[in-house]
């Protein structure tokens, strides 16, 4: 084979390697390992009960938006909860809402639980629950996911503190709603 024949060969591998890595994703996925920790004035027991049900008061965690339970035999509780995730305006000028999936599969009560998560993100969040010698309640997630949209992955290599910063954002309102809530709770009393 001549030269110019190699040079072309190696062109079009060259090429369809990185066609596979924009359309297929698979030779690059871009991993997150991120870990967000809350800490709420409240009984651990109470802390863990509202959020073993968050689902149940939109405004909690705005960005969190359920749009659909649905049962799930692989489920540890029997069912998938289906989730609208509204980015911080940073990265929702560029990209849509996400879409996950969370399903539960392990349970610790008051201690721990694992949710695989499917969808625009596929991974593990682990939750974890701690009592604070106050009686506060610290909780901490651990998110090993990737991003399952090629073009987001490839985009991740560069604009990851972008996404970390959306990432901060949905989590800060969700500890920022669950502290709410727990103030509504107090003052009512």
């Amino acid at each position: 084979m001549p030269i110019s024949g190699w040079w072309a060969l190696a062109g079009a591998a060259a090429a369809g390697m990185g066609v596979g890595i924009v359309i297929g994703g698979g030779l690059a996925p871009r991993l997150y390992d991120w870990t967000t920790e809350w800490n709420v004035d409240a009984p651990l027991a109470d802390v863990y009960a509202v959020m073993a049900h968050a689902e149940d008061d939109p405004t909690l965690w705005p960005s969190m938006q359920v749009a659909r339970i649905t049962p799930d035999a692989l489920a540890v509780d029997g069912r998938a909860i289906h989730y609208r995730v509204r980015q911080a305006a940073s990265v929702a000028r560029f990209a849509p809402p996400f879409r996950i999936v969370a399903r539960m599969t392990e349970i610790e009560p008051l201690r721990r639980w694992r949710q695989v998560v499917t969808g625009d993100l596929a991974g593990v969040l682990e939750t974890h629950f701690f009592s604070q010698p106050d009686g506060g309640a610290r909780i901490v997630f651990h998110w090993y996911v990737r991003v399952t949209n090629p073009l987001f992955n490839l985009a991740g290599y560069v604009a990851e503190p972008v996404f970390r910063a959306s990432h901060d954002h949905v989590m800060r309102e969700g500890e920022a709603g669950l502290r709410r809530h727990f103030l509504a709770t107090v003052a009512a009393q």
